[in-house]
């Protein structure tokens, strides 16, 4: 079977309602328009969890460190606190977008934003726990 839009070989026995490679629907109403697709549910609890767990682990390690293990602070504000960033603004991409590209576009973009603000929630928290930063 071949695409009725781009003419690509389709795999045997596929039964999806668009089209693998171009992403057009092969119903009569939904040719040319990309796909409405049904929304993501936001786990508010899990997206808070993961917010604000990195900035309140660098406050306790902040607040517990001793001079061997200094650094861990800063390793678990830029490493927990982008990805925990990364990982919201996934989730807030799947949520806002309606087609695939805009949660592409929108996941892309909130990622960069929650991962600078979980990562300054990260420096306050080094700050509340009393770190020092030292240079040489």
């Amino acid at each position: 079977m071949n695409c009725p839009h781009c003419q690509k070989e389709l795999p045997e026995n596929y039964d999806a309602a668009y089209c693998l490679f171009c992403g057009r629907s092969f119903s009569p109403e939904g040719n040319g328009a990309l796909q409405t697709l049904p929304p993501v549910k936001l786990n508010a609890k899990a997206f808070f969890l993961l917010l604000f767990i990195p900035p309140v682990l660098t406050l306790i390690s902040a607040w517990m460190a001793h001079a061997p293990n200094e650094p861990f602070s800063i390793i678990i504000g830029f490493f927990g606190g982008g990805a925990a960033g990364i990982t919201c603004g996934i989730m807030l991409g799947l949520r806002i977008g309606k087609t695939l590209p805009t949660r592409i576009v929108l996941a892309l973009f909130f990622s960069a934003v929650m991962a600078v603000v979980c990562v300054t929630l990260c420096c306050f928290g080094c700050n509340l726990g009393g770190y020092q930063m030292r240079f040489g």
